[in-house]
C-alpha cells in the first residue's frame, strides 16, 4: 500500500486500533463534556434561583442583605434606574447600563432568564469578561415595585469542566497508546502461525512437495487456513506423483511401438531387395494404429471433466449392447452372450457410451477363457450394465488399481494383446462424466465389472 498507510498487517492493525480508539474516546469526551456542561449549568441556574429567592425575601422584609462573595446582582426600579448593585458589576464593566425593569403589566410572580455580557475595558483578558446567564424576578418592597437580577456565576462549572478536560487529556492518549500496543502484540501473536506457514510454503518446490505447514493448536481461521493448505499440498503431491507415474508409463508405452516400427523399417531398408514390403507395411500399420489408440486415449483423459458440458441427448443402452454384441459375434475369440432386461434410456452421447462398452468388452475378451456375458437391467432409477468374463479374475487388492493409467497386474492380466493400458481408465472416466460409476465386483470365477448410469425417460 502506498502513501502514509503502512503496508505491514501488524502495523496497519495497530494504527487502525489507535485511530479507532482515538476517534471513539474523543467523541465520547466531547459528548460527555457537553452533557456534563449542561447538567452543571442547570445546577448552577437552580442554585442561583434559590439564592435569588432569598435575596428577594430580604428586600420584601425591608432589610436588604446583599449576597456575599463575588456574587453579581442588580436591583432596578420601574423607571429603569439602578436601585442597588454589586461593586464588582461596575468595576468589571465601567460602561455597564442597568438591566431593564419588568414589564408594566407583569404578574406578581413574574420571573425571567436572560443573558448579559460584561464588556471588556482596560483588561480584555480578564476571565470575568464573558456572557452570563441572568435570572430575575419582580418584588414589592415598601410599596415600590422592584426587579431583582442575579448573575449565574460559571466558575464552579468551569472548574469542574477544566478538571474533566485535564483528566481526559492525560488518559485518552494513554488509552490510545495502550490500545495500539495491545493491537500490535495481538496481531503479532495472531500472525506468528501465518509467518510459520509462509516460511514452510517458501520451502515447497517441485521436488519437495512432501513438506507440510504447521497447524496451530487454536481453532481459529489461521488453523483452518493451515489445515486447508496441507490438504491442498496433499492433493498437489498426489497429482504430481500421478503425473510422474503417468509420464513414465506413457513414455514406456509409446517407446515400444515406436521402437518396433523403427526396427522393422531399418531392417527392411538394410535388406531392401529381400524385404517383404507388404508384410513390413502391415506390421508398421499395426504399430501406428496402437500409437493412435494410445494418443487418442491420452487426449481424452487429459480433458478436464469440469470443462466438458453435461450430455444433453438420451441413449438407449439396450441398443448399444445389441450393436456391440452383434459386431463381436463375427470376430474370432470367446463367445459373447447378452442378457438385456428391456430398454434402458440414459443421458449421454452415443459415441462415448459405445466406447465405454467397447473398452469393457475389449478387456473381457482379452482375458476370458471361453465366454463373456453382458447384462443390462434397471435398478432403483439406474441402468446397471455388467460385463463378466471367465478369465483369471481380478484380485480384491487390485480392484481399484486396475482403473489407474497404465496399471500392470500379474502376468495373467498383463497387456499383451494390443491393449493400451488405458481402457478401463477411460471407461470409468466416461461413466463419471455421464453421472455414473464403474467398479469391479465379486464375480466368482473371472472378472465382473459393473457400470451404473442414471436413467432418463426417452
Amino acid at each position: 500500500m502506498t502513501g502514509w498507510w503502512p503496508s505491514s498487517v501488524r502495523r496497519s492493525t495497530a494504527l487502525s486500533a489507535a485511530l479507532l480508539c482515538a476517534i471513539v474516546f474523543t467523541l465520547g469526551w466531547l459528548g460527555t463534556r457537553e452533557l456534563l456542561s449542561r447538567q452543571l449549568a442547570g445546577s448552577a441556574v437552580s442554585a442561583t434561583r434559590a439564592q435569588l429567592d432569598r435575596l428577594a425575601d430580604t428586600y420584601r422584609a425591608g432589610q436588604p442583605e446583599p449576597p456575599s462573595g463575588d456574587a453579581l446582582f442588580e436591583v432596578v426600579d420601574d423607571s429603569g434606574r439602578s436601585f442597588a448593585s454589586s461593586e464588582n458589576l461596575r468595576r468589571w464593566d465601567p460602561a455597564w447600563t442597568p438591566l431593564p425593569p419588568a414589564p408594566a403589566g407583569a404578574a406578581a410572580d413574574w420571573t425571567i432568564t436572560t443573558k448579559a455580557t460584561l464588556k471588556p475595558g482596560d483588561h480584555p483578558q480578564w476571565r470575568e469578561y464573558r456572557e452570563y446567564t441572568v435570572v430575575g424576578k419582580v418584588i414589592d418592597s415598601d410599596g415600590r415595585r422592584l426587579t431583582v437580577y442575579l448573575f449565574v456565576l460559571p466558575w464552579e462549572t468551569l472548574r469542574m469542566l477544566g478538571t474533566f478536560d485535564g483528566t481526559l487529556r492525560f488518559f485518552i492518549p494513554l488509552a490510545v497508546l495502550i490500545t495500539a500496543l495491545a493491537a500490535w502484540l495481538a496481531a503479532g501473536r495472531a500472525l506468528r502461525p501465518v509467518e510459520a506457514i509462509r516460511r514452510e510454503l517458501a520451502e515447497v518446490s517441485g521436488s519437495r512437495l512432501d513438506r507440510r505447514v504447521p497447524v496451530p493448536p487454536s481453532r481459529d481461521e489461521v488453523a483452518r487456513l493451515a489445515t486447508t493448505t496441507n490438504a491442498t499440498l496433499d492433493r498437489l503431491q498426489r497429482a504430481y506423483d500421478q503425473q510422474e507415474r503417468f509420464v513414465a508409463d506413457a513414455s514406456h508405452e509409446l517407446r515400444s511401438p515406436l521402437a518396433n516400427l523403427r526396427t522393422g523399417l531399418e531392417v527392411a531398408l538394410t535388406h531392401a531387395d529381400r524385404a517383404d514390403w507388404p508384410a513390413v507395411a502391415r506390421r508398421s500399420l499395426l504399430d501406428i494404429q496402437r500409437l493412435q489408440r494410445i494418443t487418442a486415449d491420452l487426449l481424452q483423459l487429459a480433458v478436464d471433466p469440469a470443462e466438458v458440458p453435461a450430455p444433453e441427448g438420451v441413449v438407449d443402452l439396450a441398443d448399444v449392447v445389441g450393436e456391440q454384441v452383434a459386431e463381436r459375434a463375427l470376430e474370432p475369440g470367446p463367445a459373447i452372450v447378452s442378457d438385456v432386461d428391456g430398454p434402458a434410456p440414459v443421458p449421454g452421447e452415443p459415441v462415448q457410451l459405445e466406447r465405454l462398452l467397447r473398452n469393457l468388452l475389449d478387456n473381457a475378451v482379452r482375458h476370458a477363457r471361453s465366454s463373456v456375458t453382458v447384462r443390462l437391467r434397471r435398478e432403483a432409477g439406474e441402468a446397471v450394465l455388467e460385463v463378466i468374463d471367465d478369465g483369471p479374475g481380478i484380485p480384491a487388492a487390485d480392484r481399484e488399481r486396475v482403473f489407474d493409467r497404465f496399471a500392470r497386474l500379474d502376468d495373467a492380466r498383463a497387456r499383451d494383446a494390443g491393449g493400451t493400458g488405458l481402457g478401463l481408465t477411460l471407461a470409468r472416466d466416461i461413466a463419471v462424466r455421464h453421472g455414473g460409476s464403474l467398479r469391479v465386483a465379486d464375480g466368482g470365477q473371472g472378472a465382473r465389472l459393473i457400470a451404473r448410469l442414471p436413467l432418463r425417460g426417452m
